[in-house]
């Protein structure tokens, strides 16, 4: 007989909550839910109930029973032992999924001839197990399930693989499991081919747990093993890794404050905004919103721009730059922005510009008095295809139901403010009352709340200015395109960019799935987990900026665009010496460029280097501009 046995659990099954005393965490929060005093106790004594048994038995391999025959289970009389150990094992058989990895290995055995079997060091009955292995699809009704308790013999000693061995007799054995001495260094020993099976916490979700001291370690423990156990379920690549260990950890607890200060609010409506918003508006649907009714919006600086502009001024234009002015910009992007052309001002309107770029007080203001001057012979143009657009833009609002005077609030991710002030401007001059924005981070210059009130879940000093582009470009990744205007129809409908109007990839794909499915579990969760969601959502962003050489970020190289500059991607000699020497911009995310230009092993003395000569920059500056 050839014989292939796999451990069960971390390598055919995996806890979705994580660390095996988690089960007791979520078990405490079961049976004592509006009991803190009791959950506390329960975890306290459950933790220990084990060791207490084996030493209450000795000799024997401990049995669930045993574990629940101890006296001191008489001050929790409200259950009896039968009772908790219903509990226990429902929450166990709840928290247990298959690893995919291993089930195909599995099928592939059986197809090679093998007679499979599972084998644990567990004090819960084979029974139960075997049934939680038959509804993942792992095991057939005639295979077997040996557990020590069972045996009364165990892996970890090698007792167990001796007794089996001798029953079954297997003349070829080969065995599977995530522990390097009762799954690999026993089995040897017995002469069986052991195979390790990583299913480990990957050094970016071993940061995040709490030290055991902290009053949070079990929140934190709980939401890093989801994700742990999202990168497992699914594909457990490069993708899924960046989705479960960052994009989900960031996003999930943003919704969460959104939805929970909605309804504190009274507000109705949450319309979230292309296309930064698609993926929270995915998380928001998984996560209770009781009444308030999810929305999606097509909208964006560029389409908002002319409908905002009806009744130009160069004052209106200005209040949405950044930092109010157009400095920097090129004449051909601006005329652009603006429904135009170098061309078409030319040889329509006989407006030029003896300059390709805007860069002094003076040219700004050249520019300013050709299109917005009262001797413009733009001016009156430009207000026709403003209102133009702005009727497309409130029927598009009608229909979207803006207009109906109901409470309601604008999700977006940040960072400056620039589409609050343009809806908001809008919503005034048509008639209606302001609506409330969130964000997810605002700039320290952010424009305030003249403009419209807001909620920001960070503030500037809590997240690095760093992580904006990754964020919107990669976490924030949707399946539309821009939207640039609209256009009427049966409806009127968003125009887009691109000519695909609805185009999925694999960090699409890999974002929403992991952020869907660990949505899911933490609502069905029955411990709350919400008190650790700000820190657990820091840290994730604080993480990937880091860029430890353990993560692999080859996927950010297949980020979409960021305003038409390549997010990341190997650099030249001269573009790696202008970023770390002259503190150039060269792509959308440099450190992440640097990294994948440099290797993720000489990054970090290149990174320290940057950092050196920026420092120095910033000190010259200072010095010149006291």
């Amino acid at each position: 007989m050839k014989l292939a046995s796999f451990d069960i659990f971390d390598t055919t099954l995996i806890r979705k909550c994580g660390k095996p005393e988690n089960i007791f965490y979520i078990l405490a929060h079961k049976l004592y839910p509006n009991d803190k005093a009791k959950r506390e106790d329960f975890l306290l004594w459950r933790k220990g109930a084990e060791s207490k048994a084996r030493k209450n038995t000795p000799g024997k391999d401990v049995t669930i029973e045993d574990i629940y025959s101890c006296e001191e289970l008489c001050g929790f009389a409200e259950y009896t032992p039968a009772k908790f150990i219903e509990v226990e094992k429902c929450v166990e058989s709840e928290n247990l999924i298959t690893n995919p990895h291993i089930k195909d290995i599995i099928k592939a055995k059986r197809e090679q001839g093998y007679t499979i079997c599972f084998i644990s060091d567990m004090y819960l009955p084979s029974e139960m197990l075997k049934e939680i292995l038959l509804r993942e699809g792992c095991i057939n009704s005639d295979e077997f399930v040996y557990v020590s308790c069972e045996w009364n013999t165990r892996k970890s000693n090698g007792a167990l693989y001796k007794k089996l061995k001798e029953q079954l007799k297997p003349r070829v054995w080969e065995h599977y499991g995530d522990h390097p001495v009762s799954d690999v260094k026993m089995a040897k020993r017995y002469g069986i081919k052991a195979t390790k099976v990583d299913t480990d916490f990957t050094a970016t979700e071993n940061c995040t747990i709490l030290p055991r001291d902290n009053r949070d370690y079990y929140e934190s423990s709980i939401l890093t093993g989801l994700s742990r156990a999202a990168r497992i379920h699914f594909k457990n690549d490069a993708y899924t890794t960046i989705a479960a260990d960052f994009v989900a950890p960031a996003y999930i607890p943003y919704v969460h404050f959104v939805i929970e200060t909605a309804k504190e609010r009274g507000i109705k409506t949450l319309y979230f905004l292309s296309r930064d918003s698609y993926i929270l508006q995915c998380i928001a649907e998984q996560l209770p919103h009781n009444e308030i009714e999810l929305r999606y919006l097509f909208v964006s600086r560029k389409a908002l721009l002319l409908p905002y502009l009806y009744n130009a001024t160069a004052e209106k234009f200005l209040a949405i730059q950044d930092k109010r002015t157009i400095r920097g910009k090129s004449v051909k992007e601006l005329t652009l922005s603006l429904g135009t052309t170098i061309d078409e001002l030319k040889e329509k309107f006989s407006i030029t510009f003896e300059f390709e770029k805007v860069t002094t007080k003076e040219q700004e203001q050249i520019f300013l008095d050709a299109i917005f001057g009262n001797e413009s012979k733009y001016i009156s143009t430009l207000n026709e295809r403003a209102k133009e657009k702005r009727a497309l833009l409130n029927g598009y609002f009608t229909q979207e139901k803006v207009f109906d005077n109901k409470t309601t609030a604008m999700v977006d991710v940040g960072w400056l403010g620039t589409t609050r002030l343009m809806i908001n401007n809008i919503l005034k001059e048509e008639g209606y009352p302001e609506t409330t924005f969130f964000y997810y981070g605002v700039r320290g210059d952010v424009m305030h709340s003249r403009y419209g009130r807001y909620y920001t879940y960070y503030s500037p000093t809590q997240l690095s200015t760093e992580g904006t582009t990754l964020i919107e470009n990669y976490f924030s990744a949707s399946p539309y395109p821009s939207t640039i205007g609209y256009k009427l129809g049966n409806e009127i409908a968003p125009i887009f960019k691109e000519d695909c109007e609805y185009k999925e990839n694999e960090i699409v794909k890999s974002n929403f799935a992991v952020a869907k499915w660990i949505c899911n579990e933490i609502v069905a969760n029955p411990a709350p987990l919400g008190k650790h969601f700000w820190s657990w959502g820091k840290q994730a962003v604080e993480g990937i900026l880091k860029l430890n050489k353990h993560i692999d970020i080859t996927p950010l190289q297949k980020a979409a665009e960021f305003d038409n500059t390549a997010f990341v991607r190997k650099l030249t000699i001269k573009e790696l010496v202008n970023i770390v020497c002259l503190g150039g911009r060269t792509t959308a995310f440099d450190r992440g460029s640097l990294r994948i230009t440099c290797g993720k092993h000489i990054f970090p003395c290149i990174d320290k280097i940057a950092r050196f000569t920026g420092n120095i920059r910033r000190r010259l500056y200072l010095r010149l501009h006291r």
